[in-house]
């Protein structure tokens, strides 16, 4: 059996060498130690979402796990990390590393393993200068869902404080593979009552199922578990509702590939989700008992990632607190979290602040990215915030959504890198009801339907808003709108439809506003409350009607005055067949590739949401039937 090497050379980093990297992979296959039994090695397979890094520049983390040696990961700064998860808790005793640029440089590390509530240093060292294969290092074996390679630059042809990996491989060695007392996966176990439902979860394994029987629960924590992606732990409802969790209060802590199913939420705790990954909640009731003020689902902590809430109905929420709020660490916010076919209804009254369905990220992680994406979701009489959602991160999607009824907004509240598209907004002439406000840089708009809303302002069918810092500054306040791009969206009978910079100070800059249709019988459809800098107009149509006026004056090929011939066509109006909007697209705008039908834009780019297309509809307004447990 191959055992850990345990000899170095030297005891600082700098000139300390491992045996394990000095000596060729053939020659350490060759020591073994005689007499021992011969372990059963297995590379740990870790997918390319898994991997993760703390900095890269435009080689990406995922690279390292490619089979590629062309390819490569690198992060500039001593400190940098790359992190890969497992998946489950498994036994690590060897890790393999190819070096970008390795004939050349000799990278400085540490490989880290994570113990569930802080990072252990298992191997210190660094890399031999003379290859750039695989080298391998190894060490006394740990249990570990997660390992991190923490890099302190490179010295050899020069020095600098860059980490370039070109491959990493996870190798475990299992001392008895014939062990008959190791757990089997892909248990199903049954539980009737709290203490068994307890138990169930603190002994949870990889393929494990349990299944609530009809009743009531007091639920516990679940800390250290970890399915995997073909075989994870499910905790689900024998019948779907009738397990009704009552009491307690559910955190899924370090755990990941775990899923809780079917199941009603009456309990007065928020249900959180602390440094996991791959945690899914889907196809539940949430109606909890509110005695004081309660975010209802929380994802945070360190290292949270690739979660998922999907299928679920939350309604009557009427204290202070969100339906969900996705954090993170101090500095960093979740990553790649996907929230996804719920259903949200009934939150309110309206509150200043601190009441949203979903609130991603918060102002003092506001300028890292969160990657969530929020799509295909029902909103009905969300009115518990001025922002519906609130986003407060960078690089974030907002996408097919549909908002019935709701007073307020979407807000990009801080952060930039922003995607709004092909979301539906009905006012149905409530009063406050509104659409999207921005605030920071680069965001893009698109392929929105906005029709009967009846807010001004913070609420507005279309807020380009004003600032009040420009590019730098307190985190919490608003920051000035750059780069807003605004294309192919429908404004129909709306109080307000786009307005620029209703409040604040600083005016939007280098922005455009082109290829949307916009219809209304009051006030001016654009209407520039303060005059924003370099502002691009172009390829819009604006209908008044009644009192209405453009409310800008340009030529135009920028804003055409002219009857779109919108026509009702089951729940929205789009273009009928003789409309002016046909082909008459201005710019170049290569990420609208379809409407907000789902149908692809053809030939001439369309004006508004709506491509003038024979080809089935993909996507439309959602209705209860197509979101919450019932469509899961």
């Amino acid at each position: 059996m191959r055992h850990p090497l345990l000899f170095r050379f030297g005891r600082g980093r700098v000139g300390r060498l491992s045996l394990a990297a000095a000596v060729p992979l053939a020659v350490l296959a060759a020591l073994v130690v005689p007499g021992a039994a011969q372990a059963a090695d297995e590379q740990i397979t870790v997918a390319a979402g898994d991997v993760t890094a703390s900095t890269s520049d435009e080689n990406e983390p995922a690279n390292v796990v490619d089979g590629d040696l062309s390819t490569r990961w690198s992060g500039e700064g001593d400190g940098a990390w790359l992190q890969l998860d497992l998946g489950a808790t498994r036994t690590v005793n060897e890790v393999r590393l190819a070096v970008h640029q390795g004939t050349t440089r000799q990278n400085l590390f540490e490989l880290q393993a994570w113990t569930g509530t802080t990072w252990q240093t298992v191997h210190d060292g660094e890399t031999s200068g003379t290859s750039t294969a695989l080298e391998s290092f190894t060490f006394d074996p740990v249990e570990t869902s997660r390992i991190r390679y923490l890099g302190h630059g490179y010295t050899g042809d020069g020095e600098g404080d860059w980490n370039s990996l070109t491959e990493v491989e996870i190798w475990h060695t299992d001392d008895d593979p014939d062990d008959p007392d190791d757990p089997e996966p892909g248990r199903t176990v049954e539980v009737a009552d709290s203490d068994e439902l307890r138990g169930a979860l603190d002994d949870a394994r990889a393929g494990d199922r349990i299944v609530l029987a009809d009743g009531e629960y007091d639920i516990g924590s679940m800390t250290g578990r970890h399915g995997t992606e073909s075989e994870p732990i499910t905790v689900v409802a024998a019948n779907r509702g009738e397990a009704v969790i009552t009491e307690g209060q559910l955190e899924i802590e370090d755990s990941s590939y775990v899923t809780f199913e079917g199941l009603e939420w009456t309990n007065s705790d928020t249900l959180k989700i602390t440094s996991s990954n791959n945690v899914r909640l889907t196809g539940n009731h949430f109606h909890l008992t509110e005695e004081e003020s309660l975010d209802w689902v929380l994802i945070g902590g360190a290292d949270s990632h690739h979660n998922r809430i999907d299928h679920n109905l939350f309604e009557d929420k009427h204290q202070l607190g969100n339906f969900i709020t996705i954090d993170g660490s101090e500095t960093q916010q979740s990553q790649y979290d996907l929230i996804d076919h719920n259903h949200f209804r009934d939150i309110g009254p309206r509150a200043e602040n601190e009441m949203e369905a979903i609130r991603v990220g918060w102002s003092e992680i506001s300028e890292s990215n969160g990657f969530t994406v929020i799509e295909y979701n029902l909103f009905e009489e969300c009115d518990g915030d001025p922002e519906i959602i609130s986003v407060k991160s960078n690089d974030n999607t907002v996408r097919y959504n549909t908002f019935v009824a709701s007073q307020g907004s979407v807000t990009q509240r801080h952060g930039n890198r922003g995607e709004f598209y092909g979301n539906f907004f009905f006012g149905e002439g409530k009063a406050g009801t509104g659409g999207i406000r921005v605030y920071g840089q680069d965001h893009t708009i698109y392929n929105n339907y906005f029709e009967g809303l009846t807010g001004t302002g913070y609420d507005a069918a279309l807020q380009l808003d004003g600032g009040d810092v420009d590019t730098s500054g307190a985190l919490n306040e608003h920051w000035r709108v750059y780069r807003a791009t605004v294309v192919n969206n429908t404004f129909v009978n709306n109080v307000s439809n786009i307005e620029i910079g209703a409040n604040y100070d600083l005016a939007p800059v280098d922005s455009v506003i082109a290829n949307n249709v916009v219809t209304g019988s009051q006030g001016r459809l654009i209407n520039e409350l303060m005059t924003p800098e370099d502002m691009t107009y172009a390829g819009n149509i604006a209908w008044p009607t009644g009192d209405a006026t453009v409310g800008v004056d340009e030529p135009d090929s920028a804003v055409l005055s002219v009857d779109p011939r919108l026509a009702l066509d089951g729940s929205v109006y789009r273009i009928g067949a003789d409309s002016p909007a046909i082909d008459a697209g201005a710019g170049d705008h290569p990420f609208v590739t379809d409407d907000m039908d789902g149908q692809a834009r053809a030939g001439g780019t369309d004006v508004g949401a709506d491509e003038r297309s024979s080809a089935a509809a993909t996507r439309g307004p959602l209705t209860a039937s197509d979101v919450g447990p019932g469509a899961a």
